[in-house]
This record gives structure tokens, sequence and C-alpha cells, in this order.
């Protein structure tokens, strides 16, 4: 019993002397990668040269298109319709006679009561057809003027007071796209709407052939300043606290540099200060570097916008 004891407590004695020893080369391991210098990591970029260009800006508003002018046609006398001489879509000029209207008063014979137009346009809407009856306060039919029509948009509050009466801007349609169209401002609403905060600005556009129809959407723009400007692209930018840097790539290191910004342009931004404009600015990349960062540039391309 005893000689097995013994030999139990060698075998015990063995394996913690095993386990310390390997622990201490553990340990010496640990020492020894610790000591050794981190690996140098480069982080591959793309450099730019800032470019110069002028920026416009512009004040854009949405809206629709209406008629110069609206007009209801009534008969002057209570009867029922004979007949329409005009369809929707037929032009009709002042004094001519677009329907004829039966008196139907019992015991008198009357002619045949003529309804003359006392406006020039097109008719818009027929609203009453032949046999129904119509008395003076019954329209017969809407007439609408759209040799020049007009484009009503809402131009948010903070902009109104640079939009002028006779200045010109460029109204777009979804119906023409890729087509502008030159309009010019003829009324400015007195009133701010209080929930959206725009006022209404009325625009005249000339509408010949009548392609323009009331009731399409309508986006209008002016141009509100045009500068020159110094832009770099908007992946140079990068935010770190509140703050707006780019990175200059300089012998192979990246150093941060504080700008100020201003308008966005497509995929562009313009820099108001902290650039002269000769400088190798890091694009893609820049946004997982920090100062002092070891760098390689991999495209360097010349200014572009």
């Amino acid at each position: 019993m005893k000689i097995g004891r013994i030999i139990i407590i060698l075998i015990l004695i063995a394996l913690a002397a095993f386990i310390g020893y390997r622990a201490s080369q553990n340990i010496q391991a640990k020492k020894k990668a610790m000591s050794q210098p981190a690996p140098e990591v480069i982080v591959p970029v793309e450099t730019v040269q800032p470019a110069r260009m002028d920026i416009t800006e512009t004040i854009h508003a949405t809206g629709s298109i209406q008629a110069e002018s609206e007009l209801a046609i009534y008969s002057k006398v209570s009867g029922k319709i004979a007949q329409n001489l005009v369809k929707m879509g037929s032009p009709v000029q002042p004094g001519q006679v677009v329907a004829v209207v039966n008196r139907d008063e019992v015991g008198y014979d009357f002619k045949p009561f003529e309804v003359k137009c006392d406006g020039k346009g097109v008719v818009s809407r027929i609203l009453l057809n032949p046999g129904a009856s119509v008395n003076p306060s019954t329209p017969l039919m809407n007439l609408v003027e759209i040799d020049t029509v007009k484009a009503v948009a809402a131009v948010d509050e903070k902009k109104i007071r640079l939009v002028q009466m006779g200045e010109s801007a460029r109204v777009t349609l979804e119906a023409y796209p890729g087509e502008s169209f030159t309009a010019r401002v003829t009324n400015i609403s007195p009133i701010a709407n209080p929930v959206s905060r725009t006022i209404e600005v009325e625009l005249s556009l000339p509408n010949p052939g009548h392609r323009i129809k009331p009731g399409m959407y309508a986006e209008v723009e002016w141009i509100e300043s045009r500068r020159p400007a110094l832009v770099v692209p908007l992946a140079a930018v990068v935010d770190r606290g509140g703050q707006k840097y780019v990175f200059f790539a300089e012998n192979g290191a990246a150093r941060m540099n504080p700008v100020s910004i201003g308008a966005v342009v497509g995929d562009v931004i313009e820099i108001l200060s902290g650039l002269k404009g000769d400088e190798r600015i890091v694009t893609t990349g820049a946004g997982q570097l920090n100062d002092k960062d070891k760098i390689k540039v991999v495209v360097s391309k010349p200014a572009q916008v």
C-alpha cells in the first residue's frame, strides 16, 4: 500500500511540474509576442484634386396648370335644349351661337332661342344634352381660355422674398418629360398658407397648339444665384463630432484637415474654406481613415466634376 501511494504522489508531482512548465512557456510566448511591433496597416485609397465650377442655386416649387380664364355659359330663357351646336374641344368666339333652346311656356309660341357665347375660348365640358330642361340659373357648358395658361405653384415662405413680379422661370411637366417651358410671374398671393407655410405664385405660360392642359402637374424652378465654387466629391468629406474634414494624401500618410461646406450639387459638395485647390484629397477610403494613418494611393485622378 505504501509503495502504491508513493507512486501516485510521484505521478501527481510530475503532472504538476509539467503543467507548470507549459504555463511558463505560454507566458513567455505571450510576452515575446507583445514585445514584437504590431504589423503596419496601410490603407489603399483613391485621390482627386479639387475642381472649380459654377454653382447654380435654384428655388423649386410644385403646383398645377390652370386655364387663363373659365366661363360658364347660360341660357337667358327657360325651356328645353333643342340642339348643342358645339362639342367638347370646339373653339368658340364671342357672339357665336352654341346652343338652341325651345321655350316651353304654355299659351305662347316662341321662336327657338339662340344661346350665344360671351367670351372666347375652348369648350371644356358639355353639361346638358338636348332634351334637358334649362333656366337662366342652369349652366349649359363650360368654356376655358387656354391660348395662355397659368402655372400656379406653392413657394416656400423662406424663399418668397427672392421671387419677383415679371421674373422668368422654367416649367416642366410630367406629360412632356425632357421638355421645359418658359413662364413669367404675373401674380404673387398676398397671404401665406398657414398649414404648408407656402405662398401661391401664378406664372403666365404661352400655350400654342393647346398642348398644355389645365389640371396637369407642374414643377417650377427659378434661378436663385450663380457663383464660382471649389468642389470635391461627396465621398471625400467626413464628419467627426459634427465637424467636417477632408484627408490630404501627403508622403504616404493621411492628414486630417477641417473644412466648411456649402451647397451639394449632384455628387460633389462645395468647400467654402479649408482648401486652396491644389491639394490631393482622399476620396474612396476616406471614411475609414484617422489622422496620420498610413495610406497607399492606388488611383490618382485629376480635378473633375
